[in-house]
């Protein structure tokens, strides 16, 4: 018993960090790839899209066990949810139990953490327990590259279908035709950036200005139906891959 419960703290919190950035890569490509369908900028695409969105992630963070058998930050990292009485898989009522505490995961971590058994509530409220798994069908050093390898696609799946979503958008032809009307620029990539709220936006996209690398950021407002720029910066710095969305729109 001991040994089943041997640093399962510090595996549980690894996993967890692991699941939220797997999930929430995953949901805003998936976020993308619907984008390429209905484009990020159509009349209440995001409204909806952003709902959906939140769904698959608290989905998984809440009750991945339960809908995929266990979370691949589990899986990786060699632990599994058992009961605490008989050490078998639980039913799914108390799978339910502790992912609805979740929600205060806080609270559930400092718990967890000041807990001499090793449990947070919702393992209490669920007669359940997470330990190490008996048998790995997988070496540890091959479950570290399967999920490095995840992440690294997934990074790669989200900033080109970002990319490739925010070209099809009328506020991107909108800034681009601006740009080259007002300067003598040369689009050389992807957008990499794109923070949306629902009448205003602003992206980033990579230009060549006299042969010289540089960002280019505008920022577009919708009037009457109709994106149009309202101011424009160049940057020698490089931008991340980043998306967000507001339901407010800025102030210009």
């Amino acid at each position: 018993m001991k040994e089943r419960i041997k640093n399962t703290k510090i595996w549980r919190l690894l996993a967890f960090i692991y699941d939220i950035v797997f999930i929430m890569l995953l949901a805003f490509t998936v976020h993308m790839i619907f984008g390429l369908i209905f484009k990020l900028d159509s009349e209440g695409f995001q409204s909806y899209m952003i709902f959906i969105t939140l769904a698959i992630i608290l989905a998984y963070l809440l009750f991945g066990e339960l809908i995929i058998r266990n979370t691949l930050g589990k899986y990786l990292f060699g632990i599994e949810v058992v009961d605490a009485e008989k050490f078998k898989r639980p039913s799914s009522q108390s799978f339910i139990k502790r992912g609805l505490l979740k929600i205060i995961w806080p609270i559930e971590g400092l718990v967890l953490l000041f807990s001499r058994s090793k449990k947070r509530l919702g393992d209490f409220w669920s007669k359940s327990i997470v330990v190490n798994k008996e048998t790995n069908i997988l070496k540890p050093f091959v479950r570290i590259i399967i999920g490095t390898a995840a992440i690294v696609a997934l990074y790669f799946s989200f900033s080109v279908s970002l990319g490739l979503a925010a070209k099809r958008t009328d506020f991107y032809k909108a800034g681009v035709d601006y740009l080259k009307y007002n300067n003598v620029v040369e689009i050389t990539g992807l957008p990499s950036e794109v923070m949306q709220s629902r009448d205003t936006i602003d992206f980033a996209v990579p230009v060549s200005i006299e042969n010289q690398k540089r960002y280019a950021r505008i920022y577009l407002a919708k009037n009457d139906g109709e994106w149009s720029v309202y101011k424009s910066e160049f940057f020698n710095g490089h931008f991340g891959i980043a998306f967000g969305y507001s339901f407010s729109a800025k102030k210009k």
